[in-house]
């Protein structure tokens, strides 16, 4: 499952950043000077998925907008701890701002569902086909640090496949599941 999840997320940035469209992105950052980026929170996984997830929407970033200045803050309780403050909220905003010397910071989260089964009715009709499937969410937004406003804000759900198994009368069972532990090329 590990293995699917880079790949959803480079799909949602690439959709979020907007370079591979037609026309500009969304928000120009060049103007806020200096950007902040918070580590993403991530829900329900395990291994290093908040430090991927994160340079992946940094190189995004830098990548169609270039020039931008982001200033990496670190993980969500770090940036907390930083500022003295317990939750974010426009206070927080603000006293980002100050601490780290930007003029907006962005964030997001990451959040995975539990494995679930998944049958395929038509896949049921021809011989019967079950799938383990997980749903994953990811959410990044930018916030001033001047009034505590969001300036910009994405989400993209996804569904992700770590196994299958299909039985076809008078074939040889299929059986395909994904090692989280194999590497992305």
């Amino acid at each position: 499952m590990r293995n699917l999840i880079p790949l959803f997320l480079t799909a949602f940035l690439s959709v979020s950043c907007g370079h591979y469209a037609l026309f500009p992105p969304v928000i120009d950052l060049i103007p806020y000077e200096k950007v902040g980026l918070i580590t993403f929170a991530v829900e329900n996984a395990e291994g290093q998925l908040d430090t991927l997830s994160t340079q992946l929407f940094l190189q995004e970033i830098l990548y169609a907008q270039r020039g931008v200045q982001v200033i990496e803050l670190g993980r969500p309780d770090e940036v907390l701890r930083d500022i003295d403050e317990r939750r974010f909220g426009q206070g927080a905003a603000a006293s980002i701002g100050r601490y780290f010397g930007v003029t907006a910071y962005l964030h997001g989260s990451v959040q995975v569902s539990d494995v679930r089964p998944k049958m395929d009715v038509i896949g049921l009709v021809q011989g019967g086909r079950v799938q383990a499937v997980f749903d994953m969410i990811v959410t990044a937004r930018m916030i001033s640090t001047e009034t505590g406003a969001t300036l910009w804000t994405d989400s993209i759900l996804s569904e992700g496949n770590v196994a299958n198994l299909t039985l076809v009368q008078g074939r040889i069972p299929y059986f395909d599941v994904r090692d989280k532990n194999a590497e992305i090329n």
